[in-house]
């Protein structure tokens, strides 16, 4: 009977084969941990990164929700009224600028309960921040420390400062880490 080609190796690959087969799980646990290394690294980056967009819309409505404050409190000093309007018109459009990037930045990062929270926050903002502006252009602005305060208009505003809390809820929630919110989904739909 004749010798088979390979039968001298499989003896020596016999030897071989602990040693090679360390090895292979040692590479592959490595690897394993380098994945989930970056895994959790991008999650960490991604919830970051909602986050810096989310304070920028918080900030946003934030200023567009003062703008009515701003206005009366507006320098009154003949020289400076002209100014003083350039101002604030610049700055409100500016504000309305971001406050629409943001809207847009919202709907594309693709939460909807984020998403629909910021716009029905703005739609409140414009129906009572945005007609407070308004009205403040029509009234002479604030001259006295004691006028600072505003607390009728403040008392205005608080169909705002509702809608305000109830997007900070959403935000609270929204870049909770994934373990986190699949924790608090189950909780949910379990209570539902």
């Amino acid at each position: 009977m004749s010798e088979l080609p390979w039968e001298g190796q499989v003896i020596v690959l016999a030897a071989i084969s602990p040693a090679v087969g360390a090895a292979c799980i040692v590479a592959a646990l490595s690897f394993l941990g380098v994945v989930a290394g970056l895994w959790v690294n991008g999650d960490r980056a991604e919830r970051q990164r909602r986050r810096v967009l989310h304070a920028r819309a918080l900030e946003a409505a934030l200023a567009y929700g003062e703008m009515p404050f701003m206005i009366r409190r507006r320098r009154w000093e003949p020289d400076a009224q002209s100014s003083e309007r350039v101002r604030l018109s610049d700055h409100f459009s500016a504000v309305k600028a971001e406050v629409s990037a943001c809207q847009v930045l919202l709907t594309a990062d693709g939460d909807r309960r984020v998403s629909r929270a910021y716009d029905k926050l703005i739609q409140v903002a414009r129906s009572t921040a945005g007609a407070e502006a308004h009205d403040a252009w029509k009234e002479s602005a604030i001259t006295t420390d004691a006028a600072m305060n505003m607390g009728p208009l403040f008392d205005r505003l608080a169909d705002f400062r509702r809608e305000l809390l109830a997007f900070e809820l959403v935000l609270s929630q929204a870049t909770l880490p994934r373990r986190l919110r699949a924790w608090r989904r189950l909780r949910r739909s379990g209570a539902s």
